[in-house]
């Protein structure tokens, strides 16, 4: 098999769609090393003995998938921590296997993004930028690995049947008719970009041609969001008048920022 005898290192290994992905890699002969957040802890908070841990034993394959969204207003939404674990670790990460890899001139890295990054929606602006930002330093990436043996791939999936849409999120996706994919669908696509080394995969239609739209005739995607946006405004208003306990409220909000894919 192609990945007989491979090491894998995984974030986001636990989630919805990493969960099943996994059990593919392993069922291919991969060695797959999971980051677990309830065994190794808040991976931003030991990102730098993490990455030296990968330079100590760069994998074959690493695949950057924990993140998390913020469904909220501009202003409410903490942009250091959407930025840090959406963006900045994959990039770490990418920094610490990079060196081994290029003196075996083999490997693969694999960028788990996001559609909004390609059509960007109102009220996650910090996870959109930080998924924006992956895909340049994913395309840039590639450029520069060109000739070498070490392939860049980015998978783009639309929204997920995953914790990640829940609350206000699993229901802005709802009244503006979101399409959700089956996790185990989304894993076995990774799967097979990861098998072909695919430069890119965009998942869904018509978001595809909606990204199309947004790159070309971006005024066009302005006025269809318009909808979208005050139906995301009447939902957070309607959250922000649910009468929680203050505890309750609180776990809430953790749960919604630390959510990974």
């Amino acid at each position: 098999m192609p990945l007989n005898g491979k090491k894998v290192f995984i974030t986001g290994g636990t989630g919805g769609i990493g969960r099943p992905l996994v059990d593919m890699l392993k069922r291919a002969g991969a060695t797959v090393d999971v980051y677990d957040r309830s065994k190794d802890g808040d991976l931003f908070d030991n990102l730098d003995r993490t990455c030296e841990r990968l330079k100590q034993n760069s994998p074959d394959i690493l695949i950057n998938m924990a993140g998390f969204n913020d469904f909220n207003y501009c202003e409410d939404q903490d942009y250091e921590a959407l930025i840090d674990i959406n963006m900045l670790t994959p990039m770490r990460l990418t920094q610490a296997v990079l060196p081994e890899m290029r003196k075996r001139n083999s490997g693969q890295i694999v960028n788990i993004g996001s559609m909004t990054a390609l059509i960007p929606l109102p009220h996650v602006s910090g996870y959109v930028a930080a998924k924006a930002g992956l895909k340049g330093f994913n395309d840039a990436l590639r450029r520069e690995l060109s000739g070498t043996g070490i392939s860049v791939t980015h998978v783009i999936p639309r929204a997920v049947q995953t914790a990640m849409n829940s609350g206000a999120r699993a229901e802005i996706n709802k009244r503006t008719n979101v399409h959700h994919d089956d996790p185990e669908k989304v894993a076995a696509i990774i799967m097979r970009s990861i098998l072909n080394k695919k430069a890119e995969r965009r998942i869904g239609w018509p978001e595809r041609f909606f990204a199309f739209l947004n790159a070309n005739v971006p005024f066009i995607i302005d006025q269809g969001l318009q909808k979208n946006c005050k139906i995301g405004e009447q939902i957070l208003a309607e959250y922000a008048t649910q009468t929680l306990p203050d505890e309750e409220m609180k776990n809430e909000k953790i749960i919604q920022i630390k959510t990974t894919a």
